[in-house]
């Protein structure tokens, strides 16, 4: 599995500094919050609602530059549309180790 990369960020930011903070901290808060979103929506068995917070999630996985990871997320994505659950286990790695990537607080 790809490993994220903050790249995307350093050159949208052109160095500055604050910036970056402020999107990271963007990032570690809502993330998390999606993801307990989409695990409320599959514990509901809502599959619509599932896919409509990983269409979210898959624009936070872009920015982090995993091209493999956001093609599973699209295939996740459109599976649960179809109310099937394919490609859960492999996106629910791919969040995971997003979230064990971020620092707990921007620096």
């Amino acid at each position: 599995m790809e490993t994220p990369s903050l790249h995307y960020l350093k050159e949208l930011s052109c160095g500055n500094k604050l910036f970056e903070k402020k999107i990271l901290k963007l990032l570690i808060e809502e993330l998390p919050m999606e993801y307990n979103t989409y695990q409320q929506a599959i514990d509901s068995n809502n599959y619509f609602w599932a896919s409509e917070t990983v269409h979210r999630i898959k624009h936070k996985i872009a920015f982090f530059q995993m091209q493999n990871a956001l093609n599973v997320t699209e295939k996740h994505e459109l599976a649960l549309r179809s109310g099937k659950l394919n490609f859960q286990e492999e996106f629910q790695d791919i969040v995971a180790k997003i979230l064990k990537f971020l620092p707990e607080r921007p620096e």
